[in-house]
């Protein structure tokens, strides 16, 4: 072989491991187990990067001081809760009884510290008019051959 054809299979080996390298950590790093209040209470992994999934029990939320970006909560799933802290940016759906994902990692105390927060209201996403637009096609004469044809 070449001294050329050397150093091209050489740095065409290099770039298909760094290649791998990139899809292996990313993989690695997207990857986050995905519990609910109620799996996590009962099969516990702690110290780890995970995802919660939960309601915000009401009253439960406690704002750290004015200006301060902490907040405290319990989220319930299932029968069960599990206190969590956050501290960012808090999303203006976050309120009583909205869904709520948080990522971030479970302690041997029990408490969830959260480093990112998801809230829902599902009663903001529902679409307005949907029982009059049911009731709207339940109405409509059903079509005949007749007037499909003409």
């Amino acid at each position: 072989m070449k001294r050329k054809q050397k150093k091209f299979l050489v740095g065409f080996g290099l770039v298909i491991v760094a290649i791998g390298y990139l899809i292996y950590t990313g993989a690695t790093e997207a990857t986050m187990y995905y519990k609910t209040v109620s799996e996590l209470q009962t099969d516990p992994v702690y110290e780890k990067n995970m995802r919660m999934h939960g309601t915000v029990v009401v009253g439960s939320i406690k704002r750290g001081e004015v200006g301060s970006m902490r907040v405290q909560f319990l989220a319930r799933e299932g029968g069960m809760e599990t206190p969590v802290v956050y501290i960012g940016v808090i999303p203006d759906t976050f309120k009583d009884d909205s869904e709520v994902v948080v990522e971030g990692k479970y302690s041997q105390s029990g408490t969830f510290t959260a480093h990112t927060l998801y809230a829902k209201c599902p009663s903001k996403y529902e679409s307005e008019g949907v029982d009059q637009y049911e009731q709207y096609e339940q109405a409509k004469p059903a079509k005949t051959e007749a007037t499909t044809r003409s």
